[in-house]
């Protein structure tokens, strides 16, 4: 069985359409909740009447994430079917076009993968799939999040240009693997599952969803300037030869700091401070050939 969660803004569309129609052979059926308690209801029956149930996100990074979060249990496998703008998990995981991940269903079988969770100081859990993002960066994706165009990376550049004037650095007590904490001013910090955000910005340039660790991004204090010259660069993952720009690759990572956004795949999650902990193979996903593969 095939559940299918909808991007609320391709639901009636053409597109939406032609999808249903392909997928014809797999009888899907159109989940009607719009919130993570009711679909994780709605799919909680499904899996109790048939066990060989996939759940499929028809959107973008934020579709997957509302996904991911809805799922009963981790059992259960999930899929995407790029409809969204930015597309960066579907990228990943080699699905450029919604007739790849038919053609991934009618012919693979799903595969584990590492997943993120972020804790939250009132000890809510969010899973994540692709980059957990504070600071800077999670402030852009608020202000994206309210456009309406353009779309994909076009919306994440416009955000950030309107950003630029509220750049600010904050100082991060930082602990990363259990290890002593350490005080910081930063711009930002990415932990990276999956390589990038904001329709193909490399972030975590080389993260890996199937090594059982993070690649973590820090970008220092850093000028309106000096971010202007080297964002181009993250389009392939230059920017970490910068001196301001450092990594390191951990299993999990406190954050701490006066309040602070927080995002995980490009979705709001709440505010800092947070634990973001990686979960190996934790997650069941249909999948081409990903990026960045063992």
């Amino acid at each position: 069985m095939l559940a299918l969660i909808v991007k609320p803004s391709i639901r009636d569309t053409s597109r939406f359409s032609r999808v249903l129609s392909d997928l014809e052979s797999l009888e899907p059926v159109v989940l009607t909740g719009s919130t993570k308690e009711s679909l994780k209801s709605e799919i909680a029956e499904l899996w109790d009447r048939d066990n060989d149930l996939t759940v499929a996100a028809c959107g973008g990074d934020g579709t997957f994430h509302l996904a991911l979060n809805s799922l009963p249990n981790l059992d259960i496998p999930i899929a995407v079917i790029p409809l969204g703008t930015g597309n960066d998990f579907a990228r990943y995981l080699g699905l450029m076009k919604p007739a790849h991940t038919l053609s991934v269903l009618q012919s693979s079988i799903p595969r584990s993968m590492d997943m993120g969770t972020i804790t939250l100081e009132n000890g809510t859990v969010v899973r994540f799939a692709g980059i957990a993002s504070c600071g800077f960066d999670a402030q852009v994706n608020e202000r994206a999040n309210t456009y309406r165009g353009p779309a994909g990376t076009l919306k994440y550049l416009a955000a950030l240009a309107m950003e630029l004037a509220n750049l600010n650095s904050r100082v991060l007590t930082i602990s990363v693997d259990g290890q002593p904490s350490r005080s910081q001013d930063l711009t930002l910090v990415a932990v990276g599952n999956t390589s990038s955000y904001g329709g193909g910005l490399k972030m975590c340039p080389t993260a890996s969803a199937y090594d059982e660790v993070f690649e973590i991004t820090y970008v220092d204090k850093v000028t309106r300037r000096l971010l202007v010259r080297v964002l181009p660069k993250v389009f392939w993952g230059g920017h970490t030869k910068h001196r301001q720009v450092t990594q390191s690759t951990n299993a999990s990572i406190d954050i701490s700091g006066e309040s602070f956004p927080v995002y995980a795949d490009g979705e709001r999650v709440g505010y800092g401070p947070v634990r973001i902990t990686l979960h190996p193979g934790a997650m069941r996903v249909w999948q081409a050939q990903p990026i960045n593969t063992p």
